[in-house]
């Protein structure tokens, strides 16, 4: 696992891009949700749809993402200086700003592909961000669907001034901009932005309620010369080649951040490379310990890595509360060049299913959690051996818990940083990790300092320390499976009202290096959380680059 003579090439950080980063992050993830409508418990649903995404993505195959093959999927010349290693020299650094003049025409394959990209990206951010799926999501039949999508669109659909006119065109400017960014005309992206429009209207939220004949009108109508004035103006920000101005660019169309030359991902401002859902991973000096060691659910990997992850947990509570608990996050790490160090932000919600409080039913559904950003940096970075500083800080955004889902799941202590209203937390941490052969071992240890967090306790101040261990072994094996189980804990050291200490034992297995799903069961040990849980299934879901 380890690699001989290494060493440490520290690189200019370039600010290009780099306030743009934060903007937004989703990850284009295909969720076949019309079977899971059949089944009642909101878990089995989850469980299904997440199987489906994965399924369908091509998890079978994890072997082929292991080679770096120049016959991958919309293979062109962009992917071609990957292959070539030339991607990193300064020429090339700076030419990732301008896209690639492309001498074929795109045609209909072209459309419906991109097409078929945007359309998963849609359902994406519909799981994402709903807060009632069983009302918006899963409450639907075929017969139901067809009743809604049979009869003549609603011009009165509920919705205000404001989202009607303003944010639904928004979404039409976006729709728009992506098609152009993937390289079609004026005309081809107008229809793009009316065609996801209509599948939107008719096969998302018409699975149920009847179509918005205002949205399925104003969405495209204004969306699509809203789009075009952001690009011409994004585009004359761009060629005046100042900094501040190209930065401006990329928040206006922040479509750019996310397609280059007909390929999906993000810019990374630090190395001047674009990150390529479907390109081969790009190799530095320590990349292979990053991506070996980037396996456990709970402790923090030592060594940067660039990466999308999603993530779920499942936590089955005891008896007299009944269902789940359930909490879900999206995450992107942006590593330097030399993945000496990087940064990360993460996008959470959390929620209940079937859960009941005393006599009271607590309406199932989720809400926005709390926002993570950190980074991280290498402070010894040896043959077999590495350790590394970082810094966590939680931001207060989590706005509304008027049903009281973000209080209910406060009884599960281990993520109360991410789910308690109002509060900030810094968390400084240490993460290190040896290996030999195919094992290696990684340790955590960290301290949470809660601010304004009377929410939990009733005190403004609360402090926590947290520690964990865990063993592993990747598997020379087709799918590189890597075997692992852990230890974790915390010490919440101000508590007033329940036990201060919980421990935790988890045991999973994670496959593949490009894309990496991760499958784990979790058993609280002790403490106030093994009162509340019997124990969790932990899924993940990772794109390395």
């Amino acid at each position: 696992m380890g690699s001989a003579g290494k060493k440490i090439t520290w690189y200019k950080v370039t600010p290009l891009n780099f306030l743009v980063l934060c903007v937004s992050y989703l990850l284009k993830i295909i969720f076949a949700l019309f079977i899971v409508a059949l089944t009642r418990n909101l878990m089995t649903r989850i469980v299904i749809s997440i199987l489906i995404a994965l399924f369908l993505l091509g998890l079978s195959n994890q072997s082929q993402a292991d080679d770096i093959l120049a016959r991958d999927l919309y293979y062109d010349e962009y992917r071609e200086s990957l292959l070539l290693d030339s991607f990193n020299s300064q020429t090339k650094q700076d030419e990732v700003d301008e896209p690639i003049v492309r001498k074929q025409k795109l045609g209909t394959n072209e459309f419906l592909r991109d097409t078929a990209i945007a359309y998963g990206a849609q359902w994406a951010g519909r799981w994402f961000y709903v807060r009632n799926k069983n009302s918006r999501i899963f409450d639907t039949s075929f017969s139901k669907w067809w009743d809604n999508i049979s009869q003549w669109p609603e011009w009165d659909d509920g919705d205000n001034f404001f989202t009607n006119l303003v944010t639904h065109p928004i979404i039409g400017s976006m729709n728009y901009l992506y098609y152009r960014q993937m390289g079609h005309s004026f005309w081809v992206s107008a229809l793009g932005s009316a065609v996801q429009s209509t599948l939107f209207e008719y096969t998302i939220e018409g699975l149920v309620e009847t179509p918005s004949g205002s949205d399925l009108i104003f969405t495209p109508l204004l969306g699509v010369p809203l789009g075009y004035g952001m690009e011409v103006t994004s585009d004359w920000l761009e060629d005046t080649g100042f900094i501040p101005a190209k930065i401006l660019a990329y928040i206006i169309n922040p479509m750019k951040n996310f397609v280059h030359d007909r390929q999906v991902g993000v810019i990374n401002p630090f190395s001047s490379q674009f990150m390529s859902v479907s390109g081969p991973i790009n190799f530095t000096p320590n990349k292979t310990e990053a991506i070996d060691l980037a396996y456990s659910y709970n402790l923090e990997s030592p060594i940067p890595t660039g990466r999308f992850l999603a993530n779920m947990q499942i936590v089955n509570v005891k008896e007299d509360l009944g269902g789940e608990f359930i909490f879900y996050s999206l995450r992107v790490d942006v590593p330097s060049a030399d993945n000496v160090w990087g940064v990360y932000v993460q996008i959470a919600q959390s929620g209940v299913n079937e859960v009941k409080v005393g006599d009271d039913n607590v309406s199932d559904g989720f809400e926005f959690a709390n926002v993570l950003v950190g980074g991280k940096h290498v402070l010894f970075d040896g043959r077999d051996s590495v350790l590394t500083a970082g810094m966590n800080l939680v931001l207060p955004t989590a706005f509304k818990d008027n049903i009281e889902r973000l209080r209910t799941v406060l009884m599960y202590r281990k993520n109360f940083p991410i789910n308690l209203q109002s509060a900030w937390t810094i968390t400084p941490y240490l993460s290190g990790a040896a290996w030999k052969g195919i094992f290696n071992v990684m340790g955590n240890v960290s301290t949470d300092y809660v601010l304004n967090a009377s929410k939990l306790e009733g005190n403004d101040f609360e402090f926590r320390v947290n520690y964990g261990a865990s063993v592993g072994a990747n598997i020379p094996v087709v799918g590189s499976p890597v075997i692992y189980a852990e230890f974790d804990g915390y010490s919440l050291l101000t508590s007033d009202t329940v036990g201060k200490t919980s421990t935790f034992v988890s045991s999973g297995v994670r496959l593949g290096r490009k894309f990496s799903p991760g499958f784990g069961i979790q058993v609280p040990v002790s403490g106030p959380d093994s009162d509340v849980s019997k124990l969790s299934f932990l899924m993940d879901f990772q794109v390395r680059f």
